[in-house]
């Protein structure tokens, strides 16, 4: 049996976005193997666009890809930036010098 993609269960624009809620919903699966599928999808290649408001949806233009990146591209920007304050303190905690990483 062919295991079901959530992107097959998806509709292109924000506008039709399917919130998590409704994933869980129409699959029956919790909310944390529904974001894992939608990982691996991503990695796949496959392009799960989401916001807040809106949920999981595919592109319908290339402004909703653009807003995209940049929505993940600040996120991945806020978690480095975060990193690198945890390891300075663990340095400071553990009695050594750290030097200019990333």
């Amino acid at each position: 049996m062919r295991q079901y993609l959530v992107s097959d269960l998806l509709h292109e624009g924000a506008e039709n976005g399917t919130t998590l809620t409704e994933l869980v919903q129409l699959t029956g699966e919790d909310e944390r193997s529904i974001r894992r599928r939608i990982q691996m999808e991503r990695k796949s290649g496959k392009l799960i666009l989401s916001d807040n408001q809106s949920g999981y949806f595919l592109p319908a233009s290339e402004y909703e890809v653009r807003r995209f990146i940049r929505s993940m591209s600040s996120r991945a920007h806020e978690i480095m930036t975060v990193t690198c304050v945890a390891e300075d303190v663990l340095a400071r905690m553990s009695g050594q010098e750290r030097m200019g990483g990333w």
